[in-house]
């Protein structure tokens, strides 16, 4: 695997979609990362913290363009032939 734009879109794409399959209450209650106020401390306490829990989500609402982008990228490597 090389070095490239078109290598690092993938790897990127692959992060955006482990983040999404992350189930709220399953998975991120048990660390405290469902909600900022369910924290149980102060958020400015925790600035780390508060910026995970805002990227998953954030990432929740990135469902349709990361379903295009994961349908465009299995064309693509299915025409050129994956590297």
């Amino acid at each position: 695997m090389g070095f490239s734009l078109w290598n690092l879109f993938k790897a990127g794409l692959l992060l955006t979609n482990a983040a999404m399959i992350l189930n709220r209450r399953r998975f991120l209650a048990k660390h405290g990362l469902d909600d900022v106020s369910n924290m149980n401390v102060d958020p400015a306490s925790r600035p780390l913290q508060v910026q995970t829990i805002g990227l998953l989500q954030a990432v929740q609402y990135l469902k349709v363009p990361v379903i295009v982008c994961n349908i465009i990228t299995i064309i693509f490597e299915l025409i050129l032939g994956g590297t």
